[in-house]
This record gives structure tokens, C-alpha cells and sequence, in this order.
């Protein structure tokens, strides 16, 4: 029953992306600590794949960093050679987030940059946790995050792969982000990250949403 929700929750998303571009939902505008925005506070992490001449590393929240684009920033910093990888979940603390992705009809995560020195690999990674707290599944996407600056990635939520059958789309308790994967991670790698977001419908669109879930469901169990 999980998979089949799922499979007609992205279906429902791409049908609400096809009727309307979408307005965006700020998650996290990194301007407090911890914030206010929709996810609540995040938590950050940073791991050093690979450190040949012992260089300083880190990945921070600078709450008080005018980028032009924003104030507010994750910033990452790797010295010469090393190859690290940052990560920053929502979870409310482990109490789980309960982002209902269906019901605000989410088409896509962005996250805003104001500069990439060089490409790297990124993913997100949704889960969904039981009545005790306990991973039961995740959906998962990577893109490659060009150089640049005041550039967007984007994470196409119909692009998610289902890791895991018990995955409900409806009741997402943990959403990460992780910069920088351990697999061809890019060394020396430094960027600004200013405000990660979600696209959603625009007011009026959800009811075309509503009616696409129905005609959807109506047909798989056809």
C-alpha cells in the first residue's frame, strides 16, 4: 500500500507542476539559529574524506553574512586537498518533521547559492519515521551542483526514488541535505549557500491537485 501511495503522490505532483509553475515556500533563509522558516532548525555536520596535507575544514552557519542575495549563509570551507562532505538535517530534533509533501503538493526543493567554486555532487534524502521514532523508508536524489554564482539547484520531487516501500510521501520526518557526496567528492571545495526552498502551487492550484489525486487512484486500482 506504501509504494502505491507513493507512486500516485509523485504522479500527483508532476499533474500540479504541469497546471502551474508553483510560487516557492522558504524552508531555511539561514538568518537565525536556531530559525523560524518552515523546517524549523536545522542541524550541521561536516565529515573529511580525504586530507593529504592536514588542512583546516568546516562548514558553519553564519546568521549575520550579506551575500547580496540574502543575509544569512552556509558557508563551506575546504583547505587545499581536502575533499569533505556537509550535511544539514530537519527532523525537529528527532521528533520528526511530520512535512505533509502531498497535501502542500511540493514539486521541487531548490537551494540557493551565492557561489560554487567548482561542480559537486548533492543530494537530498527524505524519510519517514514509524510511531517510535524509527527510519522505515527514504526517497533520494542527487544532481551535480554547477560553478557559479547567485545560481539555484533544483531537485524535481517526480525525479525521488523510493529506497524503501514504507516511505509515505504524506508524513516526511527527516529532510537532509547532503553537500558534497563521498563518492568523487570534489576537493578544495568551497561555496555560500543562502536559502533553500520548496516549490509548491500557487493559491487555487490545489484543488486541480485534489482532483488529479482522485483520477489517478481511480485508475491504478482500474
Amino acid at each position: 500500500m506504501k509504494k502505491y501511495f507513493c507512486k500516485s503522490a509523485i504522479g500527483l505532483m508532476i499533474s500540479a507542476g504541469i497546471a502551474n509553475a508553483g510560487v516557492t515556500l522558504v524552508l531555511d533563509d539561514y538568518d537565525s539559529d536556531p530559525n523560524g522558516n518552515a523546517l524549523g532548525a536545522g542541524t550541521l555536520s561536516n565529515i573529511v574524506f580525504n586530507n593529504p596535507f592536514s588542512q583546516g575544514s568546516d562548514f558553519t552557519l553564519d546568521t549575520m553574512l550579506n551575500t547580496g542575495m540574502d543575509v544569512g549563509a552556509l558557508v563551506f570551507n575546504s583547505g587545499i586537498g581536502v575533499e569533505q562532505g556537509g550535511s544539514i538535517s530537519y527532523n525537529s530534533n528527532g521528533a520528526g518533521l511530520n512535512y505533509n509533501g502531498v497535501a502542500n503538493g511540493t514539486q521541487a526543493f531548490e537551494l540557493d547559492f551565492a557561489m560554487v567554486d567548482q561542480a559537486f555532487q548533492a543530494n537530498i534524502v527524505m524519510t519517514t519515521y514509524d510511531d517510535m521514532g524509527n527510519a522505515v523508508g527514504d526517497a533520494r536524489w542527487a544532481i551535480l551542483v554547477n560553478a557559479g554564482t547567485n545560481i539555484t539547484a533544483t531537485w524535481s520531487f517526480a525525479d525521488f526514488i523510493i529506497i524503501n516501500g514504507d516511505f509515505d510521501a504524506a508524513n516526511i520526518d527527516d529532510i537532509t541535505l547532503n553537500l558534497n557526496l563521498e563518492e568523487g567528492a570534489t576537493a578544495s571545495l568551497d561555496f555560500v549557500a543562502t536559502e533553500f526552498r520548496a516549490v509548491v502551487p500557487a493559491p487555487g492550484a490545489i484543488v486541480l491537485l485534489s482532483l488529479g489525486g482522485l483520477l489517478i487512484s481511480r485508475r491504478e486500482r482500474l
